[in-house]
């Protein structure tokens, strides 16, 4: 019985130090950038992680206080390509809001 728990305990420790290898082991690190498309205060990370991953294509976010204000920040894995979709996606929504504009201000003719 004693041989048992032994092997099951070494058995557990080597998983453990091997999970702590591949943790340690992972060489990219996340990019954090202040939100593109959140606007007002941060207190909710839920709601900021969400946003970051649906809207800016991150791989997380997390709400934090900087400079005294509660702010949303995504974190990407890659920071090249990350600030590309993001510029992308703003372009998008500003050319849908001219588009609304542009639509309201033509009058229409029977």
């Amino acid at each position: 019985m004693a041989k048992n728990s032994v092997a099951f305990f070494a058995f557990l420790l080597i998983l453990f130090v091997l999970a702590i290898s591949e943790i340690g082991s992972v060489k990219g690190e996340l990019c954090e950038k202040a939100s593109q498309t959140w606007s007002g205060t941060c207190r909710i990370t839920s709601h900021c992680d969400n946003q970051c991953k649906s809207w800016e294509g991150a791989a997380h976010g997390a709400c934090h206080v900087r400079g005294g204000k509660h702010m949303c920040f995504c974190y990407f894995s890659h920071c090249a390509k990350a600030e590309k979709l993001t510029q992308d996606k703003l372009k998008a929504g500003h050319l849908v809001n001219e588009k609304s504009e542009a639509d309201q201000k033509v009058p229409v003719t029977p």
